[in-house]
C-alpha cells in the first residue's frame, strides 16, 4: 500500500477484520490514522452521549481535540509525547470502563456507523 497515494476511509477499515486494520494502520499515512481515530472517537460520543456523566464528556472531548498526526508520526519522539499521552490514558481510564477506552479510540474499536446509515 502506497502512503503517498491510498487514504482509507473508516467504512472500509472499521469493517475490515481487526488483523488486517492493525496491518493497514501501520502502512498508512500519519493523517490518516488521525483521521480513523477521531472520527471514531467522534461517533463514539455521538453513540454514547446520553449515557455518559458531564465528566466524562468533557474528557472524551479533550481526546478528540488532542487526536493529531503528529501523534501518529514514525518520525515522532515518542519520549516528547509519551508523558501528554499517558495522562490522557490516566483521565480515560479514571472515568471510562476499559471496553469504553477500546472503542472510542483504538483500532481494534467496533465499527459505528453514523445516526443516517442507522435511519435507512
Amino acid at each position: 500500500m502506497n502512503q503517498e497515494q491510498e487514504t482509507i476511509g473508516y467504512d472500509v477499515f472499521f469493517l475490515s477484520p481487526v488483523k488486517e486494520r492493525i496491518r493497514i494502520f501501520n502502512e498508512i499515512s500519519a493523517e490518516n490514522r488521525a483521521f480513523l481515530l477521531k472520527t471514531q472517537a467522534e461517533r463514539w460520543l455521538a453513540t454514547n452521549r446520553s449515557r455518559l456523566t458531564n465528566e466524562q464528556v468533557v474528557v472524551v472531548e479533550e481526546v478528540i481535540q488532542l487526536i493529531s498526526p503528529e501523534w501518529y508520526e514514525k518520525t515522532c519522539d515518542f519520549e516528547e509525547i509519551k508523558p501528554e499521552a499517558e495522562a490522557l490514558a490516566r483521565k480515560l481510564e479514571a472515568v471510562l470502563s476499559r471496553d469504553d477506552v477500546r472503542d472510542l479510540a483504538t483500532e481494534r474499536a467496533k465499527y459505528i456507523p453514523t445516526i443516517e446509515d442507522e435511519n435507512s
